[in-house]
């Protein structure tokens, strides 16, 4: 479910998405950002939402002790690497968008 607000999420950012909603800020969404909003929706559900958002906060953490830039470290967590690919693509299955994260983690050790 889409959610236009004023004030969430911060201006840094144009959506995001808590399952089940996608929060978003200013002008609607264009198809590639519903999609990339899309794939963070099934990640979330396959990993119990807790898992979700615990490995999210890891990754980022630990980009942001490898780089020390929280940008690069958003940049490199799996699910959003996932999410940039994923994006450009128009028919994309559900296994794919909620395991293709994994992925991610291979091809960049």
């Amino acid at each position: 479910m889409l959610v236009n607000t004023r004030r969430f999420p911060p201006r840094r950012f144009h959506a995001i998405t808590l399952f089940p909603f996608v929060f978003y800020n200013g002008q609607p969404l264009n198809g590639r950002e519903v999609r990339h909003e899309t794939v963070h929706l099934w990640q979330q559900a396959a990993l119990l939402l807790v898992g979700f958002y615990v490995l999210y906060f890891v990754f980022w953490l630990i980009g942001l002790l490898r780089y020390r830039n929280s940008d690069r470290a958003y940049r490199e967590i799996p699910f959003e690497r996932s999410a940039y690919i994923l994006e450009s693509e128009s028919d994309v299955s559900l296994a794919r968008q909620s395991y293709h994260w994994i992925t991610c983690i291979i091809r960049s050790s």
